[in-house]
Parts: C-alpha cells; sequence; structure tokens
C-alpha cells in the first residue's frame, strides 16, 4: 500500500475515516505500514450505521478534517464498509471544492461494488443516496485477508451484490455461484479472489462507459435496488443490510420480469433459489408498503415523471424499462412485503 500511494504524491499526514470498532480491530494493518514508510495518520470515527451516511455526520466529518489540516492539503482514507466509503468520498468532493481521498474497504460488498466507481452521497429521510456527486479516488485497495474477520451477516450482503453482478453481465459467474455457494460462504481464498475481481472488473467496465448515468448503461448495475433502497428508507436504514434489501429488489423485480413476459420463469426460479442459498431473503415482511411506494417515488433512476425498471431477460442480461404498469408494480410491492412468501 505505502508504494502504491508513493505514486500518487498525496499528503502523508493522512485522516482516516472509520468505525471504532473496525480501528480497534483492524487498525494495525493500515497503521503499521504506513507509519514505516513515514505517515502519520488521524482517525475519525463515526457510528457503524446506514444512519451515519447523514448530512449531520458530513458536517461533523467536514469539522474534523478543517481542524487537522490547516495549511494543507487533507488525504482521507475511507477505511470501511460501504457507509465508510460514500460518506468519506462525499465530504472528499465537498471539502475545499475537492480534496483527494483512497478507498480502503473492509467489507465484501465495499470491494466489489460501492467502492467502485465514483458515486459518493448521503442519505435523506425520504430516500438514500440523494445528496451526493461523482467523484473518483485516486485508488481503490483491497486487502482481501480482511475479510476473515466479517460475520456471517455481511458476507451474505456481499453476495447480494456479487449475484446482481452475475444477473446483468455474467452468466459464468451466475453458474459459479450456484456451483460452489457453500465455498462463497465461508469465503475460500481462490473463489473469494475470483468473485471480487469479476465483480469488480465489471462495474470498472460499466462506469468507463458511462461515469454519470447519462447513457442508460451505468443504471444496470441497479438491478434490484429500486425496491431495495425503498425498503433501507422505509425502515429508517435499520432494520436491513443493503445486500438484504437489494435481494427482495432482485427477486421482486425478477418477477415483474416473468409476468411482462422478459424472461422464463425458469430462470427466476434459479434466481430465487440463488439468493436463497446465500441465505438472504426473498420478501420483507412487515414493512409498510405505503412508506416503500412513496420512497420508490424519490428513486434516481425515476426521470421525467416516469418509473425506469431495470429488469432481466437472460442471465447475464438486463434491460432498462419506462413501460412497467404501476398497478403490476404495486400488486408485486405487496406480495414482496407480505408475511408468506409469494409463490
Amino acid at each position: 500500500l505505502p508504494a502504491a500511494l508513493a505514486r500518487f504524491n498525496l499528503s502523508r499526514a493522512a485522516i482516516v475515516v472509520t468505525h471504532p470498532e473496525i480501528w480497534k480491530r483492524s487498525g494495525r494493518l493500515l497503521r503499521q505500514p504506513l507509519e514505516r514508510a513515514g505517515w502519520t495518520l488521524k482517525p475519525v470515527f463515526i457510528a457503524a450505521s446506514e444512519t451515519s451516511k447523514s448530512l449531520r455526520t458530513a458536517e461533523s466529518v467536514i469539522g474534523a478534517v478543517s481542524a487537522a489540516s490547516p495549511m494543507q492539503t487533507p488525504l482521507l482514507l475511507a477505511f470501511g464498509g460501504g457507509v465508510v466509503g460514500d460518506l468519506t468520498g462525499f465530504v472528499a468532493a465537498v471539502y475545499r471544492r475537492g480534496v483527494p481521498y483512497v478507498q480502503l474497504p473492509t467489507t465484501l460488498l465495499a470491494q466489489v461494488d460501492s467502492a467502485i466507481g465514483g458515486k459518493t452521497g448521503v442519505d435523506l429521510p425520504s430516500g438514500k443516496n440523494l445528496v451526493g456527486a461523482f467523484y473518483q479516488p485516486r485508488l481503490v485497495w483491497n486487502q482481501t485477508s480482511i475479510l476473515a474477520s466479517l460475520p456471517p451477516r455481511q458476507i451474505r450482503s456481499g453476495l447480494g451484490e456479487i449475484i446482481k453482478y452475475g444477473v446483468i453481465a455474467d452468466a459464468e459467474l451466475f453458474e459459479l455461484l450456484e456451483r460452489r455457494m457453500d465455498d462463497c460462504l465461508s469465503l475460500k481464498p481462490g473463489i473469494t479472489r475470483t468473485l471480487i475481481d469479476r465483480s469488480a472488473a465489471i462495474k470498472a467496465d460499466v462506469v468507463s462507459k458511462d461515469e454519470r448515468e447519462t447513457r442508460d448503461i451505468r443504471i444496470r448495475l441497479n438491478f434490484g435496488h429500486t425496491l431495495g433502497h425503498a425498503i433501507e428508507a422505509a425502515t429508517g436504514y435499520r432494520r436491513w443490510t443493503h445486500g438484504e434489501a437489494i435481494a427482495v429488489g432482485m427477486a421482486a423485480a425478477s418477477e415483474m420480469a416473468v409476468r411482462l413476459k422478459a424472461w422464463p420463469e425458469k430462470s427466476h426460479e434459479r434466481l430465487v433459489r440463488l439468493i436463497q442459498a446465500a441465505g438472504l431473503p426473498i420478501r420483507a415482511p412487515g414493512v409498510p408498503v405505503k412508506a416503500v411506494l412513496d420512497a420508490m417515488r424519490f428513486d434516481k433512476k425515476f426521470t421525467r415523471g416516469r418509473p425506469r425498471w431495470v429488469l432481466p431477460t437472460a442471465i447475464g442480461k438486463v434491460a432498462v424499462r419506462e413501460d412497467v404498469p404501476a398497478s403490476l408494480v404495486e400488486k408485486t410491492v405487496r406480495r414482496y412485503l407480505s408475511p408468506s412468501s409469494p409463490s
């Protein structure tokens, strides 16, 4: 890591945005090589919760960064999962109209998805990631060994995003997950590296073609996210992990595609089986339907007053649709928020 950072000629007085728990458990893995190379690190702590992705927390971090970096351009290190990465990137984008930052993701989900692509932001009560900026990190450094300390729920959450990549762009990855889900859940080293490399390559390829989501290319990465984000917002970002919420969203979007005759029932069944094999939910019982439908109205993918849905057409391929009837959306949402499993 010190050698990789040295290429960018950045300040060696770095501010590390992280969670106290991560710093206590894994901070030495970051401190030791950097301090030996002449760096000084100052941690700035935020709570380990999606609720930390707020304007209030961003303002607090900006104050800490400003106090710690008089008369110099600070370097921010995002040392954590998606919440830390999104918040740190947002702070880096707006403080002094842009300062350098580096992504050091510590979760599977962040390593395969959220740390890549330059989307930064914070949430509002009405919806997720509604305030933000496109702002690229100087470097994304995936240290796969740090994943060994992840609890099972966070591994499953990361697998939700990896399943998404299989559906939208990589049929072989989807089939690999079907064959070796037990190894994926236990993070066997070889397959873990494969999952991360293939997912990151898909994300980087899509982003390089449509960085600011203006060409209907990057939107494909949002398969499952329309309903997933709404579930997170409707429950105050406290009940479901991101991967769990988008798993429900993928299952629901898949059923919509079946109803629209856009893809086969057998493919829907394969996807549902894979989601369940990963230990992820296919429904979110008890979440208020009205709150979810209201939250979906603020989805960033909706333009010109019309919803845009990312729906699968084959394993490895999706399409963006603006013609999904509102009645089908509401019926499907109600089914996937009901106490009993959709049949």
